[in-house]
């Protein structure tokens, strides 16, 4: 076993020594997803294989953030070395995204369009939460979301729409995460109008509050 696979084991062996809700595990498991995201061992695409940045941003996120609910209970050290484990988890989800990804482009898809696929600006850069977004600031970000204590969210919409406003847009992609045509379909907009309105003002606030709130991979947070 490398110094590095040392290290995560150690690491998840803290992890796991204490309860899912103690701030112990939580740290502990920070700290392993950080030094697993510094590592510059993570699974990408070969060469030559399909690679879009923005999905494959995505299911590290997601693939980062179903580990920190479920590493003790499915990883087995005695199978494979966490890095194994945790690259194929990665590489299945990429699959998956790259998957939806087309299908939901083939429903946008022409008659007439055979050799090119009019993508949706917002399908290049997926959900745009950084893959460090997990645990604490993930579910203090949700609840920002639901509580909206400011009003900003809600009462940013698309013109003439007030259904179709930021609060309920980051709850249906976000949280629930639909995709946009069901999520358009729901608001009662057009597809376009949704993700436009996305870009252009339902981002610019997330970030605000990501940019502001967000340390959960600072040093200072595992001592």
């Amino acid at each position: 076993m490398d110094d590095l696979n040392f290290q995560l084991q150690s690491l998840i062996q803290e992890a796991c020594n204490y309860s899912a809700a103690s701030p112990q595990h939580r740290k502990a498991l920070n700290h392993l997803l950080r030094v697993v995201q510094k590592s510059g061992r993570l699974w990408k695409p070969a060469a030559g294989d399909i690679y879009e940045d923005a999905l494959y941003e995505e299911a590290l996120y997601k693939t980062m953030f179903k580990l920190t609910k479920t590493l003790c209970d499915q990883y087995d050290s005695n199978r494979a070395s966490f890095l194994t484990w945790f690259n194929t988890c990665l590489r299945n989800q990429y699959r998956d995204e790259i998957r939806v990804a087309k299908r939901h482009r083939s429903h946008q898809q022409p008659v007439w369009q055979s050799d090119e696929v009019e993508v949706d600006p917002l399908d290049e850069v997926a959900s745009n939460i950084d893959a460090s977004l997990l645990l604490k600031t993930w579910e203090s970000f949700v609840q920002w979301i639901k509580d909206d204590p400011d009003n900003l969210l809600n009462t940013c919409h698309i013109e003439n729409n007030p259904k179709a406003n930021c609060q309920l847009l980051a709850h249906l992609r976000l949280v629930i995460g639909k995709e946009w045509q069901e999520i358009a379909a729901e608001v009662g907009s057009k597809r376009g109008a949704v993700t436009s309105h996305w870009c252009r003002k339902c981002e610019h606030l997330m970030r605000e509050w990501l940019e502001y709130n967000q340390r959960l991979f600072g040093e200072d947070n595992y001592e």
